[in-house]
């Protein structure tokens, strides 16, 4: 059996020569000892982009670590055995300025459930909590949006502030490439199909019927559809008999609606976010 945790969390002050040593300690603990003959054993470290080493044991990876003014990333493995038995653990960590990533396998589950539990209470690890979707929003949607926009100076700005604020996210954002009369055109029918959310952006007092058309086709095609209003424009979905998801912004200041927005995403359960 083997068990992977993932972390993205961890003390700065994470000293490791000495966090290392509770792998031993877990271990001696349960009737196991080091392993130097296995196999499984192995060290290498990444200094920075010119050096790197590869410690040819446990006491060398935790020396030259300790010596280190500075590392970059490091994995090892780790084995344990009960004497005379074929029985034990082994400890594999993965370190990068991301994440650390902890995989334990040997023969009993409920100790490599434990040892999980102790390193993750010994190290301090966490990770950040995961956005749990809302009863009765959309399931499975990916993280792909087709933004309808006016095609002219007054939302050139906001657009673009608005398609930034998603790719950031690491969203595939689609868009039209100039405005065309209705009907819309088969090209943005199938942008708007290929992705699964239609975010609409309502910039001034002036006919929306573009926007309030390709929301509508959206719709139609079971795609999550959000309006991203500015404040005081003249936009009535209803008059198609239309409820859409509506997130205001004052006038000029599209970044208001940033943080409602990501609440929305995040409502969704979103693959990725």
């Amino acid at each position: 059996m083997k068990r992977n945790h993932l972390y993205h969390i961890w003390p700065r002050d994470l000293d490791f020569p000495s966090a290392f040593r509770a792998f031993e300690g877990f271990s001696l603990k349960r009737g196991m000892e080091w392993n130097p003959d296995s196999y499984y054993q192995s060290y290498d470290i990444t200094f920075n982009e010119y050096e790197s080493a590869s410690p040819n044991s446990f006491d060398e990876f935790l020396h030259a670590i300790k010596l280190a003014s500075g590392f970059k990333k490091f994995s090892c493995s780790m084995p344990f055995r009960i004497p005379k038995s074929l029985k034990g653990i082994i400890f594999k960590v993965t370190y990068d300025p991301h994440y650390i990533w902890i995989d334990i396998g040997g023969s009993d589950d409920d100790t490599i459930v434990a040892a999980h539990n102790f390193i993750r209470k010994e190290w301090g690890l966490s990770n950040p909590p995961i956005p749990v979707p809302q009863e009765g929003r959309p399931r499975n949607i990916q993280a792909t949006i087709f933004l309808g926009k006016h095609f002219d100076l007054k939302s050139e700005a906001p657009a673009k502030k608005l398609r930034q604020f998603m790719d950031l996210l690491r969203f595939d954002v689609q868009e039209a490439d100039e405005y065309r009369a209705l009907p819309i055109p088969e090209k943005v029918q199938k942008l708007i199909e290929r992705q699964d959310i239609y975010v609409g952006l309502v910039i001034g007092q002036r006919e929306h019927s573009w926007l309030i058309a390709e929301a509508a086709f959206a719709q139609g095609k079971s795609r999550h559809v959000i309006m991203v209003v500015e404040e005081g424009s003249t936009f009535n979905p209803t008059i198609q008999g239309q409820d859409y998801e509506q997130i205001l912004f004052p006038p000029d200041l599209v970044e208001k609606s940033f943080i409602k927005l990501l609440q929305e995403f995040r409502s969704l359960g979103i693959s990725g976010l």
